[in-house]
């Protein structure tokens, strides 16, 4: 049995997506919950795609955890995209290399969950993860609190 047990809320955001050759400033927001102790970051990404975006909060959710091989990781996300890519063998075209580092650290969890949340529907978590996502692609700044 794992050691420890945490849920991440993740999102991704590209206001200016599709606007550059480039794309736009993207950002990550992420809840994070281990019984009692939640803390919550903000991570400005550079210039993507929503998809590129989503797939590195995922990724940046990952890396908080210090321990892998004893930790059991849920994550909950609204992109089918980042699912489609992790978990259902979808042919991946851009962000191949992105995708191999997700699948390479999820791997080295103890157990790795990946939900289906629906976005903008009032889960509490969904919804901030999506504030801290959009702040940080906006302001660029990064953030991290309890």
């Amino acid at each position: 049995m794992p050691a420890l047990e945490i849920d991440f809320y993740t999102d991704g955001a590209c206001p200016g997506n599709g606007r550059s050759p480039d794309g736009g400033p993207m950002g990550a927001g992420i809840v994070g919950r281990a019984g009692k102790v939640e803390k919550e970051w903000a991570i400005p990404l550079g210039l993507g795609t929503n998809q590129k975006a989503e797939l590195l909060a995922i990724r940046e959710a990952l890396l908080k955890v210090r321990d892998r091989a004893s930790t059991a990781v849920r994550i909950h996300t609204d992109s089918a995209y980042a699912i489609g890519c992790l978990t259902k063998d979808w042919k991946v075209k851009a962000n191949k290399e992105l995708v191999d580092e997700v699948r390479r650290l999820a791997r080295e969890c103890a157990r790795f969950e990946i939900r289906k949340v629906a976005g903008h529907a009032g889960v509490p978590a969904n919804e901030r993860a999506d504030e801290l996502a959009v702040r940080a692609a906006v302001t660029g700044q990064y953030f991290c609190g309890d």
